[in-house]
């Protein structure tokens, strides 16, 4: 069908004015239509008041830490003058392009001349949306909305005074791209939409607004100020502004929100593997679970490093300093990725310095050899927890606490000795890690000591009924206590059998997030400690997929930000002065 607006031709450039539309056709109708949009954004409207630019918008955005292209990545650009925005999407090469219509003023006295159709707004949209207007003379104004073959879906019409207006466009039909054209007195412009949902209730009435425009007077030379807004999934969003007088090219790098957040694992065991086996962390491997190479792919930032001893070889604490020293060894081997830190400002300096911050830990108090000294040159050579027992108790674990899967967990706590432990790491500033730990043990610790308490590697024993997860009310007791549970990633920990996936470490977190607040989760994985591990955590360089599924969850960046690493450093702050 031809168009039935015929004063829609009337204003446009002769060149577009002879152009038909008919129904037949789909393809060209669509090249028609496009034509006639663009030619009339460069083209002058004809009582020479305004004077309309196009420039062409591009670029490309890349993966900050890969450098590799983003596709379906969302480039918005937002006039600060009048709020007028547009938006591209990059295709897969991560280029994006898109002509951006402006526009220009003569000087005037108080308010422009002529006849100006401002952008629907918003655009993209789920209906309604708004077409807004302004005329400086009287007039038949006329209104109406086309589809991609120039069928009309709606029109109205109406005898209006000077003034700005606007005029709700409730949709009809499906989604799709929609073209509109608003003129006075046989002079008006066309504008294009995108439709996102159904709609059917057409146009609105048309209401007069308050002044679009600010009194005084614009040159044709001002520089037109834009806001640039890409985003994507998984990713933080980068801003800028910028003067557009031209054709632009703009290139943005995007982080994802993993590489933005401090990653910290609460609990890794692969220096058990450097002291047995002289495991090298500088080299990437394609056995076992961590490595330098894969830290970085993981983007970890401060690994807690199991200090592990078997109880049943002896000698514990000479063993335990065999683990300090391999751990040096690495760090002079590794200077540009791996320092130790003792402090939050040690965390904070190998940030900036971009490595990697390694904190020993102490995994099982039978370490001490029941000997406070013992305790304190472990906090001295940098332990900043310890795990006040393993799986035993008795003559191959402390004997002044209980293990959690010991018969007595429930009713025998820690000895008088085991109460002069717990004040000393307090003292100390040395964090006390419950995992493993018994039951009664637990709450008398909780009675003892003035600082919060972490869980660094358990589970939530309402999903997996193993001693070594937590009741809720031990959960709320360590997250009253201000504390933090690290969710480990043990198969049989997660499910009770030897498969799990992503989604059953993301059901843990999100269980106890449910149960006391997000403010009170962190990540204790267990990586090279566990013989079996989530099909998709595989090893620590798969850390960011755990991101993603938590944003997939539902999780705002600021929330899986608190759980990647925000949580233990406010704890750690708190407790290792």
């Amino acid at each position: 069908m031809r168009s039935n607006n015929p004063a829609m031709k009337e204003w446009l450039p002769p060149a577009a004015r002879s152009l038909e539309l008919t129904s037949g056709r789909r393809s060209s109708s669509f090249s028609v239509w496009v034509a006639v949009l663009l030619l009339n954004l460069m083209t002058a409207i004809p009582d020479g008041s305004l004077y309309g630019q196009s420039f062409m918008l591009s670029g490309t955005v890349k993966d900050g830490y890969t450098g590799a292209p983003l596709d379906s990545a969302l480039v918005e650009i937002i006039s600060t003058h009048d709020g007028r925005r547009d938006s591209a999407f990059t295709d897969a090469t991560g280029e994006w392009r898109l002509v951006l219509a402006t526009s220009v003023r003569e000087e005037s006295a108080n308010m422009p001349s002529g006849f100006y159709v401002l952008p629907s707004f918003p655009n993209p949209y789920h209906p309604p949306t708004q077409l807004r207007f302004f005329t400086s003379r009287s007039g038949r104004v006329e209104i109406a909305v086309y589809n991609l073959l120039g069928q009309q879906l709606d029109a109205l019409s109406a005898d209006l005074d000077a003034g700005e207006y606007a005029v709700q466009w409730g949709g009809k039909g499906g989604r799709g791209i929609l073209f509109y054209s608003i003129s006075i007195n046989g002079v008006g412009s066309t504008g294009k939409m995108i439709q996102l949902a159904n709609g059917n209730s057409g146009l609105g009435k048309i209401v007069r607004n308050e002044r679009l425009f600010r009194t005084g007077s614009l040159s044709k030379a001002v520089q037109l100020p834009y806001k640039f807004i890409a985003s994507r999934f998984a990713y933080e969003p980068d801003t800028l502004v910028q003067n557009l007088t031209g054709d632009t090219r703009i290139d943005f790098v995007l982080d994802t929100v993993h590489r933005r957040a401090l990653v910290i694992d609460l609990h890794n065991d692969v220096l058990e593997k450097v002291v047995r086996y002289n495991y090298q962390l500088g080299v990437r491997h394609l056995t076992n679970h961590s490595d330098i190479p894969r830290f970085r792919d993981g983007g970890v930032d401060v690994q807690l490093f199991s200090i592990w001893i078997d109880p049943t070889l002896g000698n514990p604490y000479q063993q335990a300093l065999r683990f300090f020293d391999s751990l040096h060894v690495q760090i002079a081997r590794n200077p540009r990725d791996l320092v130790q830190a003792r402090t939050l400002e040690e965390i904070e300096k190998a940030q900036i310095e971009g490595k990697i911050a390694a904190i020993p830990v102490v995994e099982g108090g039978y370490s001490i050899e029941n000997s406070l000294n013992k305790l304190k040159d472990l906090f001295a050579r940098g332990a900043r927890y310890m795990t006040i027992t393993w799986n035993r108790s008795g003559d191959y674990g402390p004997d002044w606490a209980i293990s959690a899967d010991d018969p007595r967990s429930t009713t025998v706590g820690l000895s008088d000795f085991g109460r002069q432990v717990i004040q000393t790491m307090d003292s100390l500033g040395m964090l006390i890690d419950v995992s493993h730990t018994g039951i009664k043990t637990i709450e008398d610790i909780l009675t003892v000591t003035r600082n919060p308490i972490i869980a660094s590697h358990s589970g939530a024993r309402a999903l997996c009924d193993h001693t070594r997860n937590l009741y809720d009310d031990q959960i709320r007791q360590i997250a009253n206590s201000g504390g933090v549970i690290g969710v480990v990633f043990y198969p049989y920990f997660l499910t009770g059998t030897r498969r799990a996936t992503l989604n059953d470490v993301v059901r843990h977190i999100d269980y106890i997030a449910k149960l006391v607040g997000v403010d009170y989760v962190a990540i204790g994985s267990d990586f090279d400690g566990i013989e079996v591990t989530p099909t998709d955590l595989k090893d620590v360089s798969k850390f960011p997929l755990l991101t993603e599924a938590l944003l997939k969850k539902g999780y705002s960046r600021a929330e899986v930000r608190k759980i990647l690493g925000e949580n233990f450093l406010r704890v750690f702050r708190q407790v290792c002065k």
